[in-house]
């Protein structure tokens, strides 16, 4: 997969926009693709520990990216939290919103804008 991103018309340099899908049942305790959609599978590698999970960015972004969650169609009563965020790597943590209980298999739409620089135009 080619890493040349095609015009995005934003305010600030080097931005891209990733989207990929999350299916928490196949997330294993090793670090790898499962339970990554074919986008994520080029972006990431994925680990889980019950309820919390590490990504890890193929490539690191300039600075830390902005990551936007849904819970997947069908996956209801869910929160998601990030624990950490970094140029390299997210970890975040799921869990059932109606009692807070921890959430092991949730399945994820996730958003993230990033960019390769920490600087900006101003």
């Amino acid at each position: 997969m080619s890493r040349q991103t095609f015009p995005v018309f934003v305010d600030q340099p080097g931005c891209t926009v990733r989207n990929f899908n999350v299916t928490g049942a196949s997330v294993g305790a090793s670090a790898g693709t499962a339970g990554l959609d074919g986008r994520g599978k080029f972006l990431c590698t994925i680990s889980k520990s019950s309820n919390v999970v590490t990504v890890k960015w193929n490539i690191a972004f300039g600075d830390k990216p902005y990551v936007f969650f849904q819970p997947a169609a069908g996956q209801s009563d869910t929160l998601i939290e990030i624990v950490t965020s970094t140029a390299q790597q997210l970890v975040y943590q799921t869990f059932t919103a109606s009692t807070h209980a921890p959430l092991n298999d949730a399945n994820l739409d996730i958003h993230v804008d990033g960019y390769d620089t920490t600087s900006y135009v101003s």
